[in-house]
C-alpha cells in the first residue's frame, strides 16, 4: 500500500491536538493574530479564520473583501465562499 499524504491519517483521530480548550484556541487566535477575542463564537463569522489563512498563505485571501461586520449566517456565507476558493487555491483538503 501506497503512503498516504494526509495530514489527519498522519495525526490520527486520537491526537492531542484534536482536545484543546476554548481557552487555547482564542489564546492562540489573539496572540497569533494581534486580536482580542472573548468567546469563541466571535469566530463563526470566519472572517478570523480568512485572516490567519491570508496570515499562512499570503495574497491568498482577498482581505478587503471579508465582513467583519457579518451578524447572520447568510452573511458568513461571503466569507466562507472566499475561504473555500483560497482552501482551493492552495490546494488544501
Amino acid at each position: 500500500m501506497a503512503p498516504t499524504t494526509r495530514i489527519d491519517a498522519a495525526i490520527g483521530i486520537m491526537d492531542p491536538a484534536y482536545f484543546r480548550s476554548r481557552t487555547e484556541i482564542l489564546d492562540f487566535f489573539n496572540s497569533t493574530l494581534d486580536m482580542s477575542l472573548t468567546k469563541i463564537e466571535q469566530t463563526a463569522t470566519g472572517a478570523v479564520h480568512c485572516q490567519l489563512l491570508s496570515m499562512m498563505f499570503p495574497r491568498s485571501v482577498p482581505m478587503n473583501r471579508v465582513s467583519w461586520e457579518a451578524r447572520s449566517q447568510h452573511e458568513y456565507a461571503g466569507n466562507y465562499k472566499l475561504l473555500q476558493g483560497a482552501f482551493d487555491r492552495n490546494r488544501i483538503q
